[in-house]
């Protein structure tokens, strides 16, 4: 049997402005922006259970400078090299987001957990 856990998934996939920047920073390589939901490419966050997406949305606008810097600092640790203001119309351009309210575990095993 299936268990559902009690957190939503929030799913963040760069765009191409992201790898526009990124081209930036690192000038010897060219990152070419993968189609969306390439295997490896993005980020699933879990996040805290709503009982509607609405309120999901309303949180993430609340905290996008946390998910930016998260992404931001994934490819780019040094902090000096990124854009001085992060807004939430960046974080759109940036980034493709989706909010799936329903988790199933599909593993019979505890959830490990590691510091990033």
């Amino acid at each position: 049997m299936l268990e559902t856990i009690n957190r939503d998934a929030l799913i963040i996939f760069p765009k191409q402005p992201f790898f526009d920047w990124l081209d930036g920073v690192y000038s010897d390589d060219k990152h070419k922006c993968p189609a969306p939901l390439t295997h490896d490419k993005g980020t699933v966050y879990l996040i805290p259970e709503h009982f509607n997406t609405d309120d999901s949305v309303k949180e993430l606008k609340l905290n996008f400078k946390l998910y930016f810097e998260i992404e931001l600092f994934g490819w780019c640790e040094d902090e000096k090299y990124w854009p001085k203001k992060l807004t939430w119309l960046m974080f759109e351009q940036w980034f493709h987001y989706s909010i799936q309210s329903t988790v199933l575990d599909v593993v019979d095993d505890e959830i490990e957990k590691e510091d990033y």
